[in-house]
């Protein structure tokens, strides 16, 4: 424990943001070229979690170091070496200052641990490899064993040294008050397996850990004792890794082209072996590392800032937190009775959590069912509209007689002119099925000098008379229905007194409005801004 710590290696470094983002551009493009990726993560991911780390200038081991150092100090035991040490490790603490703390069974996953997640759900990443207790890459959405081991254990793993089996529990399973060695939970409700019953909790042997011959020899159920029941996963000082998580790790890490090392100081030799099994090793850490000139890049940074920028670069949204609920989760009211207080509470706040996560996830999926319908309505509405305009477009009449007559007026010299717009086809294709009105524009003496004509049922001619002495160029602007959203068409009719009046046919130009993108509400009113 504090004497895994190492003086000399406990300042943090950062580098250059330009030199940083040269590198995750690299590691960027590594792992879109990998064909199998695995990330091997320590304590440094869980830190913006809340959860202390272990060597790092204020880590668990680090603060046990200082106090062992001050009590040889007090003792007048210190010599030149330890002075040396115990300023330094002092010095680095107090850069690092106070840091935010919560209860490892509270935390949730950070930025780094959902990156991760994320490029395992859309393979481009495969496997995690940690070396954390705290469970949290479960929380990310990780399956155990098939997407993650936990190298060190897991807080929330039973696993029945019988079957094999790992129960995933809402609860912390290892008992308090018990030998450190010895990890006995309980009985196997899968297959039966349970503890022998010269089991007594108390070891028969003064050998017990990794040198030990497990329960034959001292009567406790070890890390790799067989068929003793259900265990818990926490692996001590002093104790062998379980068979299953070592496995795992190195199955998974000889078959990787890329290990993404995070937040680690790679001091327990014992497996910092795994990540230089794959072919190109990256490591990505504050601290120094036994293994910074082996490894292919060097990353100097925190893993949350590194890992977003990896995101960005890889062109990849950070997908959030999912509701995590243990697969193997019990009623608050059947946890056992050997899990304290304190974890009891913890287990009805994570049961809160949860609760609260799926009622949001509800409300996100009701909110998404419903923008999903409004999409599928406003689909469904603009394709029978433009249904509608089509089959309405390909019964427009081909041209429009456009003309005038003329009669007798009860004032002398002056006559009485009738302007008219009509389709050719005026029996089956009306043209006030198409049009909405027709603006005259007359000549500067009349007043008005512009009548609009709206369409009705007693004008479907779109009929205008005037009375007049002389001839001029009518410009006849003819304004189509608003559903077909066409631009107006202009023409122009030169008045004719003679022969009873004059028409002429003018061809139908179809010209579609341009496009006005607006927000609107499935069931409101829709108000077109026609442009003339």
């Amino acid at each position: 424990m504090a004497s895994t710590v190492d003086a000399d290696r406990i300042a943090e470094h950062e580098e250059s943001a330009k030199l940083q983002q040269k590198k995750i551009d690299t590691l960027a493009k590594w792992i879109r070229e990998s064909k199998y990726t695995v990330f091997y993560t320590g304590a440094g991911v869980s830190t913006s979690a809340g959860i202390g780390d272990y060597r790092g200038p204020t880590g668990a081991w680090t603060m046990g170091r200082i106090r062992e150092l001050r009590r040889l100090e007090a003792r007048g035991n210190m010599g030149a070496e330890e002075k040396g040490e115990l300023r330094k490790l002092l010095a680095e603490a107090e850069k690092k200052g106070r840091q935010k703390r919560v209860p490892m069974i509270d935390a949730q996953p950070t930025l780094a641990h959902m990156a991760m997640a994320t490029l395992v759900r859309r393979k481009m990443a495969h496997y995690v490899v940690t070396t954390n207790l705290d469970g949290i890459h479960r929380k990310s959405g990780l399956r155990a064993h098939e997407q993650v081991c936990n190298l060190h254990g897991c807080v929330y793993a039973e696993r029945c040294t019988g079957c094999g089996y790992d129960f995933e529990r809402n609860y912390y399973t290892r008992r308090e008050k018990i030998h450190v060695h010895d990890h006995h939970v309980g009985a196997c409700s899968r297959c039966g397996s349970a503890v022998p019953r010269s089991y007594t909790g108390r070891p028969s042997s003064r050998n017990t850990g990794a040198d030990s011959e497990g329960y034959r020899e001292n009567r406790l159920v070890g890390t790799q004792d067989k068929a003793v029941g259900t265990k818990d996963t926490h692996i001590n000082f002093g104790e062998c890794l379980d068979d299953m998580d070592w496995n795992d790790a190195k199955r998974h890490c000889e078959r990787a082209d890329l290990c993404v090392v995070a937040g680690t100081s790679m001091s327990l030799r014992h497996i910092t072996h795994f990540p230089f099994m794959a072919k190109r090793t990256v490591i990505v850490n504050l601290q120094e590392t036994p293994d910074d000139g082996r490894c292919h890049l060097r990353i100097w940074g925190k893993t949350d800032p590194v890992f977003d920028a990896l995101m960005k670069s890889l062109d990849l949204a950070i997908d959030s937190p999912p509701v995590w609920r243990p697969r193997d989760a019990v009623p608050l009211n059947k946890i056992p009775s050997y899990v304290s207080r304190y974890y009891r509470e913890a287990a009805r706040r994570l049961e809160q959590l949860t609760l609260a996560a799926e009622m949001k996830a509800l409300a996100a999926e009701k909110n998404a069912n419903a923008e999903k319908e409004r999409k599928r309505v406003e689909l469904e509405m603009k394709a029978a509209k433009e249904a509608e305009e089509s089959k309405a477009l390909a019964s427009f009449p081909r041209s429009f007689v456009i003309g005038n007559t003329v009669e007798a007026s009860s004032t002398e010299g002056m006559v009485k002119w009738t302007m008219s717009v009509t389709s050719k086809d005026e029996k089956n294709a009306p043209a006030s099925r198409f049009v909405d009105r027709v603006t005259y524009h007359l000549h500067p003496t009349f007043t008005p000098s512009s009548v609009s004509i709206d369409a009705s049922a007693i004008n479907k001619n779109f009929s205008m008379s005037r009375v007049g002495w002389g001839v001029f160029p009518v410009r006849v602007e003819i304004h189509f229905n608003e559903r077909f959203g066409l631009k107006p068409m202009t023409t122009t009719h030169q008045l004719s007194f003679s022969g009873g009046g004059s028409s002429n046919e003018v061809a139908v130009r179809v010209e579609k409005m341009p496009e006005i993108r607006s927000s609107v509400e499935v069931g409101k009113p829709v108000t077109s801004l026609l442009c003339c």
